[in-house]
């Protein structure tokens, strides 16, 4: 069926197939940052548009959250890492040698680990992680937090 616009917003004819969901998903795949998701419940149905960037940003506030207000009030050596691993990935020695320490603390190892499991640093060599050349580099999700700690 082809409708013809009543109003001056729609210059062009257009043809209607269904609800035009499919139509809008495809277009929308043109812009990765924002997920189309829709969702029929009975004679409803409910169309949201979720920015990505926002969402992970949630996320990581929520699953971050003490630990950003802790480093917001007193910064620890858990920021001064994120902030050396966003200049260049660096070796457990390397940041020995940054913090001016005489050998891998206790506390540098512990906090190297806590970066770890929550995946704001990742290791440049996964398969072997005891690999001399082994280095940490900051993750997509370590940016975000410096970014956050920053504002």
């Amino acid at each position: 069926m082809l409708l013809y616009p009543t109003t001056p917003y729609l210059p062009i004819p257009f043809r209607v197939n269904g609800n035009g969901l499919k139509l809008i998903a495809n277009e929308l795949k043109k812009y990765p940052q924002v997920a189309f998701r829709w969702r029929e419940t009975g004679l409803f149905f409910q169309v949201q548009f979720v920015k990505l960037d926002y969402v992970a940003e949630q996320e990581l506030q929520q699953d971050l959250g003490q630990d950003l207000g802790q480093e917001s009030a007193a910064r620890t050596m858990y920021s001064f890492i994120l902030e050396k691993l966003a200049v260049e990935p660096l070796s457990r020695q390397d940041l020995v040698v940054a913090f001016e320490l005489k050998k891998a603390s206790g506390y540098l190892n512990r906090t190297i680990k806590k970066l770890l499991s929550q995946s704001l640093i990742e290791l440049t060599i996964p398969e072997s992680p005891n690999h001399p050349a082994q280095k940490f580099r900051l993750t997509d999700r370590g940016k975000m937090f410096l970014e956050l700690l920053k504002n």
